[in-house]
């Protein structure tokens, strides 16, 4: 069913849902001062940095970064988008949705059900073709994999043939056309379509909503690549999901994630007791998918292979955790061996020493940095200390850059001075490098607004820029969130673009008809935006300004809310007044000291 989101059904979730009460309902939540701090629910801390303001009605963690209203948490916490994260509130709070009468997008609506659908057919169909195929079920078996765990994981088998799945799917009332769409089937050579996943074992991939959204198939012969996977569709987007996160997700306080390479290492782990392992699909890890670890788990294990590849797959991993804030530990098993392979030869206690046993993200750097020098000459331990020196230069804790200086100097002989030394050269060097592209950023911009009605401009090309573009999007969203549009149209285009973009690659002038067909945005609104002349305007140039305007136009605001509190104070008794006053005083002063900085 569709429904009405407009300024009146976001504002009666803000009043409706107390967004402390909200959030405590995830998160151990403690009064400080007049806000309240916690764990952050995103990414892994010891310390609280998490702070819910009740006046306000927002959230911020001074660690991560995340922040929004009650909207905005929702999407993060349920893995929501926006309008599945409006209903949720709605549905929890007794609000009532107004339906809309109008048609949105139902192809694509009609078109998703419909691929979730297929995939849970063939994922049946699949695990019926396990059953009755002994040299499929017979390899699960010497691979040590009992029937509850082929049920809990729906493991099936694509049998050796061309059209078995098609012709079960066309029986099924599906149409090659669609079943092609879903990556169910391709188009051969000679334009017949046939399977697409052929005597392959078939690991159906599950959201966290209990959804088949794609397969990776391994081979059971030596043909290549020995797996292969489900091409992105309109449900599925491998950069986007994990393997086993449906599993995690259940689990209510998840400790930890181990990251491995691929799903018989996860399945060798379930079914020795370990259920909190997740692999990327048939890629390497992306931002997303280190974004969706942060949320499901405290630490993070990076247990790939240790040959080659899977050493160079562990260290663009640690690079992307760290970028989101995770600092991972590294397991290296013993032999050279898998974690499937470890996990059938040593057990579950083994490995769990294993991880009591893994070395920080540094000293896993620095130990590869090793094997590629001769200590024992001159000139290997220069370009050893050189490497190390680099690396350490990068780490933002300055504490624990000390901290390995020191180790470093003791454990190899090296002067902790020339480590220092060549840290701070190395900073400098990239400080000036900063300097030389300030100074382009600095040439002159640009004056694309006039004071009229300077906000709806800003807004408007912000969402202008937003149509353009996934990279400006990305960019957009990075800096700025959803919330903080004014205007619920901005916000309502802003929020459903990142579903968007996740499917699609061109420009979104269908995505903007169907929003006015439901009566989501005005039309009028996106006349205006189409009306924008873009080209007179570099984005790169003026991205910084349209977001500053943004951000300060609200401090602003809030700023003249506050001062309006103060007035109203002179009706209140002195008693009650002093404590108020200086609460808003304080946030008065904060205000300001972001402004400056703006």
């Amino acid at each position: 069913m569709s429904y009405i989101i407009d300024d009146n059904l976001l504002d009666e979730i803000r009043d409706r849902a107390d967004i402390v009460d909200l959030i405590s309902g995830y998160v151990n939540l403690k009064k400080s001062g007049s806000n309240y701090l916690g764990l952050c629910p995103f990414h892994n801390e010891k310390t609280p940095s998490f702070s819910v303001s009740k006046s306000k009605g927002i959230f911020k963690c001074f660690g991560c970064g995340a922040g929004g209203d009650q909207i905005t948490f929702i999407m993060k916490r349920e893995n929501l988008g926006f309008r599945e994260a409006v209903k949720f509130l709605a549905d929890k709070y007794g609000i009532e949705l107004r339906e809309n009468k109008n048609t949105y997008d139902r192809e694509i609506i009609d078109k998703k059900k419909r691929a979730y659908e297929a995939n849970k057919e063939a994922a049946l169909h699949y695990l019926k073709n396990l059953s009755s195929t002994k040299s499929a079920y017979d390899y699960l078996k010497n691979r040590q994999i009992d029937s509850a765990t082929i049920n809990a994981y729906g493991i099936g088998y694509a049998k050796d043939s061309w059209d078995d799945l098609l012709n079960y799917m066309k029986k099924k009332g599906y149409k090659e056309e669609e079943l092609e769409e879903f990556n169910l089937v391709v188009k051969s050579k000679r334009g017949s379509y046939i399977d697409r996943f052929r005597n392959r074992i078939m690991f159906p991939i599950i959201d966290t909503n209990k959804r088949v959204i794609g397969f990776g198939g391994r081979n059971l012969d030596k043909s290549l690549p020995k797996y292969i996977n489900t091409k992105d569709t309109i449900i599925f987007n491998k950069g986007k999901h994990l393997y086993n996160l449906n599993i995690i997700a259940k689990e209510s306080d998840r400790e930890k994630i181990i990251l491995v390479e691929g799903y018989m290492d996860v399945i060798s782990l379930y079914k020795s007791g370990i259920n909190y392992s997740a692999a990327s699909l048939g890629t390497s890890l992306t931002i997303d998918q280190a974004d969706l670890i942060k949320r499901y788990g405290k630490q993070v294990y990076i247990c790939y292979d240790s040959d080659k590849a899977g050493i160079a797959a562990t260290v663009r991993a640690i690079d992307i955790l760290i970028s989101e804030n995770i600092y991972p530990k590294i397991v290296t098993l013993t032999d050279g061996l898998d974690p499937d392979d470890y996990i059938k030869k040593y057990g579950k206690l083994s490995f769990e020493l294993e991880l009591k046993n893994a070395l920080t993200y540094l000293d896993y750097k620095i130990l590869k940095i090793k094997e590629n020098y001769n200590l024992e000459s001159s000139e290997g331990l220069s370009g050893f200390t050189s490497d190390v020196a680099e690396i350490l230069s990068r780490v933002k804790n300055p504490i624990e850059r000390d901290i390995y200086s020191d180790k470093v100097s003791k454990e190899y002989g090296v002067s902790r001075n020339a480590i220092i030394s060549y840290i701070n050269i190395l900073n400098r060097n990239d400080i000036n490098k900063k300097k030389r592209i300030d100074s382009i950023k600095r040439s002159p911009k640009p004056k694309i607004f006039k004071p009229v009605d300077k906000r709806k401009k800003v807004e408007n090309y912000l969402i202008g820029f937003a149509l353009e573009s996934e990279y400006n999007f990305n960019y957009i969203s990075k800096n700025l969130e959803s919330y903080e549009f004014l205007n619920t149209n901005s916000r309502i285009i802003f929020e459903e673009l990142a579903h968007y973009y996740l499917i699609n690659n061109t420009k979104p002038d269908k995505f903007l008809k169907n929003l006015i067909q439901m009566d989501l945005v005005d039309e009028n609104y996106i006349n205006d935006i189409k009306n924008i002349d873009l080209k007179a305007s570099d984005f790169d140039l003026v991205k910084e300004e349209l977001i500053n305007t943004i951000k300060i136009d609200n401090l602003e605001n809030r700023r003249m809310r506050i001062l309006k509190e103060i007035e109203s104070l002179e009706n209140l008794k002195s008693a009650d007044k002093s404590d108020k006053l200086n609460y808003l005083i304080e946030e008065l002063e904060e205000i300001n000291k972001q402004i400056q900085s703006l």
